[in-house]
């Protein structure tokens, strides 16, 4: 009996938009799973987004200068371990501009990449970096640095080698390897390792920062030589490879509202240990935030108590809030505003249960707009009610001085007499998070002191305003008092 066949005629091909094709585009996080070559575009270097035969798209976070416009024909190479694995001209058909930083679409000039060759210079290049010979750019990491770096990744192979022979040995006695058990013992101690080095890595790059040059070869030679081990941690790799477009965005948040273990092995949960650590402050600032958000509503008495967050994530302030007062004995109005439709749905769902068990006392309303556009004057938060409590606490740590103080003014604005104004940024101290931001996970924020926010609040005649700083030290808060009747 014959198998049944096809007619050339009967075969169907794509319809609709899906008739067009276009050569297959590959997300950098896929094809470079461990260290993705940067971007060069003319001085600068730039994380690597996606890439086809045609072109490519990449990042530049909020620090990043030169930004090329749309149309602008320039050169462009894919660097990896400072060695060029390929270079072709290039004009810019995209630019995305965002509080952030930029997302540009480059589409090559008379050449085309072969993505199998690519593959293949990328592995030559990290051969070569590891070779004597090392790329030129890695000279510029002092050797203090290139020591402590060893010292690191030997802490944390450590940890790694000693939980690879737990299992093998367990393996081979026929008895049951326990990760939680494992994971437990190594914990306490390799938190205490690591906050030491830490530190150690910031007095190393303080010196650094004003050098760009070689600022970006010790970048790069952190992330070639540590990132990819501690990426192991889900948290690193989701603010390392920025699905979103930005470190900070509302699934990291959520990683350490919920404090839970995650990784595909022991040593990837230790490494996600690791990130939680360093970003322990997010927890922390949320929950001075919650307990204003408490005292805004008690003393609010002829009108429901109205409260914004600018830049709000899954806003779990909100829903903490709520679920601890089955019955509220004020009535308060959520507006929740950010750029990412996703973290206003988590947000909205999260709250959902507690709203319906208020009878009305308590009511959310969420507003999608980019963070591009709330920068700009005549937007919708310049729309809306006059605010008992404005609070924006991971937001402005992305912004250069002018912007931050000039929203500072516009949220200022929106509080109605007697209202608070509540802005966070990562702190300058020497026990900053700098050094693990930064330099392993290339995220970039803009660290400030009390003066330097305080700044912000000149011109505005406020009846008070004061900082503080949540329990870790790392982040910074300002809090601007308008008052009750206009002077």
């Amino acid at each position: 009996m014959g198998m049944a066949t096809t007619a050339y005629g009967e075969l169907r091909g794509a319809e609709g938009r899906e008739s067009r094709f276009r050569a297959p585009r590959y997300d950098a996080h896929r094809l470079f799973p461990r260290t993705p070559p940067k971007v060069r575009l003319r001085s600068g270097l730039h994380q690597l987004r996606n890439i086809s035969m045609g072109g490519l798209a990449l990042a530049c976070n909020n620090a990043a200068t030169e930004i090329p416009d749309v149309g602008e024909l320039l050169d462009v190479s894919l660097q990896q371990s400072g060695l060029t694995i390929f270079e072709s001209a290039a004009r810019v058909c995209r630019r995305e501009d965002s509080v952030f930083g930029a997302t540009v679409a480059l589409q090559f000039v008379d050449t085309f990449l072969e993505v199998s060759k690519l593959l293949s210079r990328n592995t030559q290049a990290q051969i070569a970096a590891n070779s004597q010979n090392a790329a030129p750019a890695t000279s510029l990491v002092s050797p203090e640095y290139r020591l402590f770096c060893a010292d690191v990744l030997s802490v944390l192979r450590t940890y790694r080698d000693i939980l690879s022979d737990t299992r093998i040995v367990a393996g081979e006695s026929d008895c049951v390897f326990d990760p939680d058990s494992c994971y437990d013992a190594c914990e306490a101690r390799l938190l205490q390792q690591w906050r030491g080095l830490w530190y150690t890595g910031n007095d190393l790059v303080r010196g650094i920062l004003n050098d760009r040059d070689v600022l970006q070869a010790t970048k790069e030679f952190t992330e070639r030589v540590l990132t990819p081990d501690l990426c192991l941690g889900p948290i690193w790799n989701r603010a390392y490879f920025k699905p979103l477009g930005y470190p900070g965005d509302f699934e990291v948040m959520n990683y350490l509202y919920s404090w839970k273990r995650a990784g595909a092995d022991t040593y990837g949960a230790l490494m996600h240990r690791l990130g939680l650590e360093c970003a322990e402050c997010v927890v922390t600032r949320m929950n001075m935030v919650q307990q204003k958000i408490a005292e805004t509503v008690a003393v609010r008495r002829t009108r429901p108590a109205r409260i914004l967050s600018l830049g709000c994530g899954p806003a779990r302030e909100v829903e903490l809030y709520l679920s601890g007062r089955p019955e509220l004995t004020g009535s308060v109005d959520f507006l929740l505003v950010d750029q990412e439709k996703k973290a206003l749905l988590q947000a909205n769902e999260r709250a959902y249960p507690h709203l319906l068990r208020s009878g009305g006392r308590a009511q959310l309303q969420c507003l999608n707009i980019s963070f591009t556009e709330i920068l700009r004057s005549g937007s919708d938060l310049d729309k809306v009610a006059p605010q008992d409590l404005i609070y924006s606490v991971g937001l402005l740590d992305y912004l250069n001085d002018r912007r931050a103080a000039a929203l500072t003014r516009r949220l200022y604005n929106s509080l109605a007499p007697g209202g608070l104004l509540i802005i966070g940024n990562m702190n300058d101290t020497a026990m900053n998070t700098l050094w693990p931001m930064e330099l392993v996970a290339d995220w970039s924020l803009h660290y400030r002191g009390e003066a330097q926010m305080l700044s912000w609040a000149r011109g505005l005649q406020p009846n008070m305003a004061w900082t503080e700083v949540e329990a870790t030290g790392h982040v910074r808060l300002l809090f601007i008092h308008k008052p009750s009747q206009p002077a």
